[in-house]
């Protein structure tokens, strides 16, 4: 019922199915022959890669495409070999399909492949299919033609599944992988062509190419024996540059150049051909899987390292809002002290000295302005009000005043409004450490900021120069005490950082730092990369490091 079910509900995908396969079936008659089955993979490919639901369909097509052969031949052959005959492979090769998709893990997930699970299907269905294709052949009875089973002939027919599997089942992977990718259409064409495409693919395979069509022109043994080894020199070329898709696009037309040069009845010597060809051919893929593997884990380290500092980046600017929203109540909280304190003088003045409501009235001022220099050194109010260019501007300026060293600051380039928030934050707090660091290196008589904003390849960068001049004329004295300098640093709201931190921080924003002792003094260098932020998705289990999963 449930199989009737799906038919009425679905019949035209199930058609679609049937056509296809008969399409494909159609387009690999030229180049299977009787050594090397491509009909093999066709149908171990639907099983494997086909929702159970179209299985039925596979089937009918495999019993339509013997129903000609066995007709034909069932009068000479008998009818035992034509009941034998009839039974379709993809029939026999079901319950090795089912293990290796549910028990082994075929698909791990829908962008990689268990080559370990693959290898088994194909090798447990190519003697499956062999067994069964010996008990046909013993099932005739043409007396004309007596058949004799030789392990030789069973070695042929084995191998020639084997590879028919090998040069078309990868090519129904990667089809699979590049249908569940989530990438955009020209991003997935892009990666196809890499691989498919790539100028170093075309030419060894063309070189391979024209190699193989001389030496078919010379019948001779030993030419043909160097033919079947030279011929895995551009797989094994294309796999060191790429992956085990190499082995898929270099490995497909080898076998079929060489199913050119072998001859299509067994013997001893195409066996031995064949099974040579199907043991590199197993070689190279597991040795692409495990490239591929490495190279998964790779990116996913990137991906981690990327996340990381995204989130980095994410908790740097919420600690940023804290600090803003904390020093605005701070202002609030000392603007109201201030009133209290005011209201409260006001109304005792009569009853206090002169002398002394003139000192608590100075208190008050000096409480006020202690609160608004904690807030300032958490998050100026010139940044708030006026933005980034006011807080480099005025608020380091005041700072350095009161430290008698001379300031200056330049900004050039685009408007500081296309950098992301964060980037403004990175900014002045590197500015703010960089104008500490220097300071506490050396006795410095002026510091010079200069901000440059561009836009390269539609990537916003900022270069920041701190310049640290020491004139011996004007030396400050005040500044020469230790303490001075650390209250510099508090005053800036900096945490007095080494060169190794700060090129920590900037490192978050993709960014470089670089000291340099100039001829009056010092200066550092630093370039950030603005990179918008993005939401952090859910971080996801990997899989536990697999060579066989690629």
């Amino acid at each position: 019922m449930g199989l009737a079910k799906e038919l009425r509900s679905h019949w035209a995908r199930h058609l679609a199915v049937i056509a296809g396969y008969m399409l494909i079936r159609t387009l690999f008659h030229p180049f299977t022959d009787g050594h090397m089955s491509l009909y093999a993979g066709l149908r171990l490919g639907a099983l494997l890669l086909l929702p159970y639901r179209y299985w039925p369909a596979v089937v009918a097509c495999d019993i339509f495409c013997l129903a000609q052969t066995t007709i034909e031949c069932a009068g000479q052959l008998g009818t035992h070999w034509a009941m034998w005959n009839m039974l379709p492979g993809s029939i026999t090769a079901q319950p090795i399909a089912w293990w290796c998709r549910e028990r082994m893990g075929l698909f791990p997930n829908k962008r990689q492949v268990n080559f370990m699970a693959l290898f088994v299907a194909i090798a447990g269905v190519s003697a499956t299919w062999t067994l069964f294709n010996c008990i046909t052949m013993l099932s005739a009875t043409d007396p004309t033609q007596p058949l004799k089973l030789s392990a030789t002939l069973v070695a042929a027919a084995f191998t020639g599944q084997y590879m028919g599997m090998l040069a078309t089942i990868p090519w129904a992977l990667m089809a699979r992988v590049e249908w569940e990718s989530k990438l955009p259409v020209r991003q997935r064409w892009q990666r196809i062509s890499h691989h498919v495409f790539a100028a170093d693919t075309l030419i060894m395979l063309a070189g391979t190419a024209i190699f193989l069509f001389l030496l078919s022109r010379n019948n001779h043994n030993d030419v043909r024996h160097i033919a079947l080894r030279v011929v895995f020199v551009p797989m094994v070329w294309l796999l060191v540059k790429q992956d085990w898709r190499a082995v898929a696009v270099s490995g497909t037309p080898c076998i079929l150049f060489l199913g050119a040069l072998l001859d299509s009845i067994p013997n001893p010597t195409v066996a031995q051909a064949e099974g040579f060809i199907a043991l590199c051919l197993t070689g190279l893929f597991a040795l692409g899987t495990r490239i591929t593997s490495q190279q998964q884990q790779k990116e996913h380290e990137r991906r981690q390292a990327k996340r990381a500092i995204l989130l980095a980046q994410q908790s740097m600017q919420l600690n940023e809002t804290r600090m803003r929203k904390t020093a605005q109540a701070l202002e609030l909280a000392g603007s109201v002290l201030h009133l209290s304190h005011h209201q409260l003088l006001t109304r005792f003045r009569n009853m206090l000295p002169a002398n002394e409501a003139m000192r608590y009235d100075r208190q008050a001022t000096a409480t006020q302005s202690q609160v608004s220099g904690l807030a300032d050194s958490m998050h100026p109010s010139a940044w708030r009000q006026r933005g980034l260019p006011a807080a480099l501007h005025e608020t380091i300026a005041r700072v350095l005043a009161e430290a008698g060293v001379a300031y200056r600051c330049d900004i050039k380039g685009a408007t500081l409004s296309d950098l992301s928030p964060s980037m403004h934050t990175a900014i002045y707090r590197q500015a703010c450490e960089s104008v500490t660091y220097v300071n506490m290196q050396m006795v410095c008589s002026s510091v010079r900021v200069r901000l440059r904003v561009g836009i390269t390849r539609q990537v916003h960068w900022a270069m920041l120069c701190v310049d640290g001049t020491v004139e011996p004329t004007h030396i400050n004295d005040a500044v020469y005490d230790i303490g001075e300098r650390e209250f510099l640093a508090s005053k800036l709201g900096a945490y007095g950082l080494n060169l190794d931190a700060m090129r920590n921080h900037a490192y978050l924003f993709n960014g470089l730092i670089h000291e340099r002792m100039t001829h009056k003094g010092m200066r550092i260098s630093c370039l950030f990369v603005d990179e918008p932020m993005r939401h952090v998705q859910r971080p996801i289990v990997p899989t536990p490091a697999n060579p066989w999963i690629a």
